[in-house]
């Protein structure tokens, strides 16, 4: 008990310092005017394409799906986390800390989950005027829990390809740009997965988002409840699996560094 205790405590204090290096890059203002506003751009922009085909489900499709990818675009920051302490020299404290480097990695990053999870409930509330999407209400009051599912699997996502970029430090911004526009392409956002060939949109269905979006589709569209929890439980599963394999990858590439003797306490 006293372990769990002392590792919750641990998880909360890494929590409090990212959330608390988040205010020195954004005050209120920038974030709402400078980044939410871009997203917002965005998927207003992916919407008004689908305004040009003149079919109205063609926006909607456009916007939900625009919209849900925020989520992960956000979470996927976490890919910097780990060069960005090699940067600050704090990753030899983090591995120092009386709990698994894992544990503090994930908690340090969490803001970037959270932040991403208001953006997107915000930006897809945001198309929803614009663009006048018809929203089945109570079900709409969900979208939030959807969002949340399928940016923690993104995140799971970030995690391991965060490991993978650690000792590869200008490798990060490839990876975080390749890694979610790979999200964008392949799982849904604009096209059905299944307008991909087959080998392909068979790896879409190993990856984060495809089936939380089209949970998301179907609670909106009045499906069964059996076919949307069946999705989301997809998307549950997938996460679960990228993050076990992120955390994976964190130990061996901390043991690697270890064992080099290139964990450094200084920049």
């Amino acid at each position: 008990m006293n372990t769990l205790t002392r590792w919750c405590s641990v998880a909360a204090t890494a929590s409090r310092i990212g959330f608390r290096e988040l205010t020195t890059f954004y005050t209120w203002r920038t974030w709402l005017f400078g980044w939410f506003l871009r997203l917002i751009a965005q998927v207003l922009f992916f919407g008004t394409i689908g305004m040009l085909s003149g079919s109205h489900e063609r926006v909607r499709y456009l916007a939900v799906g625009n919209a849900a990818v925020v989520v992960c675009i956000e979470a996927m920051v976490v890919i910097t986390t780990t060069v960005r302490e090699r940067g600050q020299g704090t990753l030899a404290l983090q591995v120092a800390a009386p709990a698994p480097f894992a544990l503090t990695y994930l908690a340090r990053g969490a803001y970037c989950l959270l932040v991403g999870i208001v953006s997107s409930t915000g930006v897809f509330a945001v198309a929803a005027v614009v663009f006048r999407l018809s929203m089945p209400f109570p079900e709409v009051l969900l979208v939030p829990v959807f969002l949340a599912v399928a940016g923690c699997s993104a995140y799971g996502l970030g995690t391991a390809v965060g490991a993978l970029v650690l000792r590869r430090p200008g490798l990060q911004w490839l990876a975080l740009n390749t890694g979610y526009m790979s999200l964008m392409t392949f799982c849904g956002v604009n096209v059905p997965v299944d307008y991909w060939p087959a080998p392909v949109a068979a790896m879409a269905r190993l990856l984060p988002l495809t089936h939380g979006l089209q949970a998301l589709r179907d609670l909106l569209a009045g499906a069964p409840a059996a076919t949307v929890l069946g999705g989301l439980g997809s998307e549950l599963l997938v996460g679960l699996a990228w993050t076990a394999l992120g955390v994976v990858l964190l130990r061996q590439a901390v043991t690697g560094e270890r064992h080099r003797g290139t964990i450094e306490l200084s920049a």
